[in-house]
């Protein structure tokens, strides 16, 4: 019940990567920019307007000037840095509209949404200047991942991670996900806290999130790992999600009741959702195992270990 109540405030004071601080009316003049920061609760977005001591022609030497006033927040901003005192900036290069972006292995190692917010300042400031259409970030002389093991590849201002097309389209969600404890015989509730593209569905988010596994290693994951998702859609309180058939080759060292009471659990942590249903290629004539999905299930709290 917490967990559901938590999760409900979450949407309803729900907040975009918009900057916190409220723009200033005036255009920027062409040696104004605006430099991005984060507010002290880490949610946000803080713009604060900047005028270089450069001529705005030289692009090394802006990026090389704006690098600097990324880094060390003004003294008279509520603010802190995107990146935290961990992560050092290792210097760029550029090819054509491209500037890449060096930093050492503890850019990869940083919290997730922190690491959103970071990437999201990022472009937003140095995509400001003509001539840079784009950034790559590097992580210890290695491409950025994200967190499905994917190249995040080039970064824009307004198409910055993924197939996200507007910065502000980012909200903060508590995700409760239940995963199989290390006998596989129950499950064990993990929050997760993430920042996700509100054009993608929660129902969606939760199932990507249990393909990735558990973040404890002592958990185990509850769906085969060469899964794949056609689809996940909501109709009436019932949540139908839709593998191919890769969902069919059963993990041994999991009880069946386990992976699917996994899935269904998680989902239904969601308000909008009182059943599930699991479907094979869109269609339910199909076993898991030995239990038949013949049916869409509700919520089943039993299958979760007791705390000591």
């Amino acid at each position: 019940m917490k967990n559901k109540i938590l999760l409900f405030l979450m949407i309803l004071f729900s907040f975009s990567l918009t900057a916190c601080k409220k723009k200033d009316d005036k255009p920027l003049s062409e040696t104004e920019y605006y430099v991005y920061y984060i507010n002290t609760a880490m949610d946000k977005l803080v713009e604060n307007r900047y005028t270089v001591s450069l001529p705005n022609d030289d692009v090394d030497e802006l990026v090389d000037e704006l690098m600097t006033q990324f880094l060390k927040v003004p003294d008279d901003l509520e603010a802190l840095s995107a990146l935290p005192d961990k992560v050092t900036f290792q210097g760029f290069n550029r090819d054509g509209n491209i500037l890449y972006l060096n930093f050492d292995t503890n850019y990869q190692s940083m919290d997730v949404s922190r690491e959103v917010l970071a990437r999201a300042a990022l472009a937003k400031t140095l995509t400001q200047i003509d001539g840079i259409d784009y950034i790559s970030i590097r992580s210890g002389d290695q491409p950025l991942i994200n967190a499905l093991g994917e190249n995040v590849g080039l970064i824009s201002s307004s198409n910055f991670i993924n197939s996200v097309s507007n910065v502000n389209s980012f909200e903060k969600a508590t995700l409760t996900l239940y995963f199989a404890d290390e006998e596989g015989t129950k499950l064990v509730p993990e929050t997760r806290e993430m920042f996700y593209d509100m054009n993608t569905s929660k129902e969606r988010l939760i199932i990507d999130e249990l393909m990735k596994g558990p973040a404890n290693t002592r958990l185990k994951a509850t769906i085969p790992n060469d899964t794949k998702v056609i689809s996940v859609t909501v109709n009436e309180g019932i949540c139908y999600v839709n593998f191919d058939e890769g969902f069919l080759n059963a993990l041994p060292d999991v009880l069946d009741s386990i992976t699917i009471y996994s899935i269904v659990d998680s989902l239904s942590e969601l308000p909008n959702i009182s059943r599930v249903q699991i479907l094979v290629n869109g269609k339910s004539d199909k076993n898991y195992n030995s239990i038949s999905l013949g049916t869409s299930v509700e919520r089943n709290l039993d299958y979760v270990k007791e705390e000591k």
